[in-house]
This record gives C-alpha cells, structure tokens and sequence, in this order.
C-alpha cells in the first residue's frame, strides 16, 4: 500500500519553495505528497480539497483526496474565527487512530514554564509570571523596574513589549514596522488604562529583562534548530547567533535581526568564555528535546531560543515546534538538501514504528 504525507499549512502556497523541494525529495519513493489547509477538510468522509505533487512536472496539482496517514503541521494560529476552526479540525485529526503527525506541537508558553521551572533545567528558565490583571502587572513593574510582556500563545516577536519604570515614570516600548515604537505614562492612571486595553486583546506572560546587549548596544541570542534525523534520534542541525538592530528590543529577523554563524560571532566577541558557554549550552540541548518529548507529545523538530547575558549565564527563552528554517537558508544553503529531506526520512523512519499508546498533543 502506498504511504501519503500531507504538507498542512493554513493558506497553502504552491509557490512555496520549501514545499516543492520536499517534493523533489520525495519524488524517488513510492509515496504520495499532499499539500492542504485544515479548513478544506470533509470530515463526513474525510477527504480534503487540496494540492498533490506531480513528481514528473514537480509541480502541485489541485486535486481532492483522502486525509493522509502521515502529516507534517506547518499551521500557525491566530485569533481569527477562521484560526479558531482550524485549530479545533487539527485537533480532530490528532484524535483519529489511523492518521499520524511527524511531531504534535506544545503547548503555549506558560505551560511550558510550568513544566520546566520543576525539571532538571530550571537553573536555565526566567522566572515567569501569568499577567493576570493591570493591576497585577503595575505590581510586578514596581517589583522587578524593567521587564519583558509577550503574549502566551506568541510568535515571530509579535505584541512584545519592553516596561521601564524610573523616575516615576513607565516606558513602554515595542516594534512596530521595524522601528522601535515608544511611549511614556507618568501616571499610575494612565499607564493603567494602556495596559487594560493589550490585556483585552491577548494574555500576557511578564519576565524581568536580562540584559543580553552588546557593547555596541544590540540584543543578540542563539537560534538553534533541531530537528530527527531518519533513525528518529534528535540533533542538532543549525546553530546561529541573531543579533537585533541598535537599541531593539528583539533579535527576531522577521523585526529586523540578522544572523551570524557562531564562529563568526566569536571572533568578534572574544571577552565572552566561548568553551564554556558551548559546553554548557550543549548540555542543554542533549536534554531539553527528551523533555518536551516527556512531559508532552512525540516531536519531529524544534527552533530553541537561548539567551546569554553579560554575566554569561545562560537562559532559555523560548521553544517553538514549528520553528522557521531561515538559519539553514541564510548560513548553510550546502545543507538545504538535508533539510527538505528531513520529513521524508522521519516518515519512513514512523512507517516502521508501533506507536499504540500514542500521546496526541494538546494546544
């Protein structure tokens, strides 16, 4: 029996360049490729409107069919009532027996939080606080003096705020449109109604800010992509430092960052104990995928947000399970090849897996 692997993306692109490679990849096996969004999903007979690649013209074909057995999630969310219904037909699709997903997400930050405070990686974790009122975040304001806000279900630095209190007055910063956007509310009052309004619109998680600035006065951290190789073993495929512009608040390149290959980045900061900082970051990494796979559901990749600050300890900011591979684009195009591969090899890798007792994610 033929095996199928379905690309699901909300809007599918069948320009998408990285889609059609994966296609390329996997036009040498006996196996159908599907691209497809969640919405155009008939789950009376659960059959999809969608896009098959023809391996002759390398090209995608509309065409309705079968939901495949095998899917790799590529779909981002957002508070639109379409996203909404998304989210609720994947999470349908998690639940049915006979279909299987290359990795099953994780779930938003706080939970995350919840789980890796208590692990043997907490040493590595900020402390994080769920906002839960304007009052509750002026409280934490006047606690910590300068802190970070980013929305629980966030991505790609969207809605992140950076709060300074001094003098009595709060600064509130964030990017907008590549340029850092700021404003001052010199009292309680009015700082009050600003934060009412962003608490209405999204739930916010609040971090002291580490100071991971540059002499030169630009945030930078590491971006590291790992993803499951075809014998289903985690590694490391990409490392990178981002590095924001002057004075941002972020590193994210979709806000104006750029990369650099770690080397690069050490010869430029030669102050920092790099055999120390690689040592310990590596040990970080060697765990923290078996521990999302622990405490969560099974995985397939994973883009890891890791923060030094200048006292040289190390932080993990993030954890994202649908993590974008420009790092491999921008600083290792020799090994794009690998990475289109790389579902193709973990899905025959699954094809020869029993998972009974599966654990489906949860959002």
């Amino acid at each position: 029996m033929k095996q199928t692997l379905g690309i699901m993306t909300l809007k599918p692109d069948t320009a998408h360049s990285h889609f059609r490679e994966i296609g390329i990849q996997s036009s040498p096996y006996s196996m159908d490729l599907y691209l497809f969004s969640p919405a155009d999903i008939s789950p009376v007979d659960e059959t999809v409107k969608g896009f098959v690649f023809n391996k002759e013209s390398s090209a995608w074909e509309e065409n309705t069919f079968e939901i495949p057995g095998y899917i790799y999630d590529r779909t981002y969310y957002d508070a639109s009532l379409p996203s909404r219904q998304a989210k609720a037909v994947v999470q349908w699709l998690k639940n049915q027996p006979h279909i299987r997903f290359l990795g099953y997400g994780l779930p938003n930050k706080w939970k995350i939080y919840e789980v890796l405070k208590d692990s043997p990686l907490a040493s590595y974790i900020p402390e994080t606080f769920m906002i839960k009122d304007h009052f509750h975040l002026f409280n934490l304001l006047i606690k910590h003096k300068d802190i970070i806000i980013k929305p629980v279900d966030g991505a790609h630095g969207f809605a992140v705020y950076h709060l300074l209190l001094s003098q009595n007055r709060v600064t509130v910063r964030t990017t907008k449109n590549l340029q850092i956007a700021e404003q001052s509310f010199q009292s309680k009052t009015t700082f009050l109604k600003w934060a009412g309004r962003i608490l209405d619109q999204y739930t916010f998680i609040a971090q002291k800010r580490i100071d991971n600035k540059t002499e030169q006065d630009t945030p930078y951290d590491f971006r590291i992509l790992m993803n499951k190789d075809e014998y289903g073993d985690w590694r490391e495929f990409q490392r990178a430092v981002r590095e924001g512009p002057k004075g941002a608040i972020l590193t994210n390149v979709s806000r104006g960052g750029a990369y650099f290959k770690q080397e690069e980045w050490e010869s430029r900061h030669p102050e920092a104990d790099w055999n120390f900082v690689k040592a310990e970051m590596d040990e970080c990494l060697g765990e923290l995928p078996h521990l999302m796979e622990d405490y969560f559901s099974p995985l397939f990749e994973l883009g890891i947000d890791i923060l030094l600050a200048r006292d040289n300890s190390l932080w993990i900011l993030d954890i994202n399970s649908k993590p974008g591979h420009k790092i491999v684009d921008t600083l290792a195009a020799e090994r794009k090849h690998h990475l289109y591969r790389a579902p193709i090899d973990y899905f025959h890798y699954l094809n020869t897996q029993s998972l009974p007792s599966l654990r489906r994610g949860e959002f």
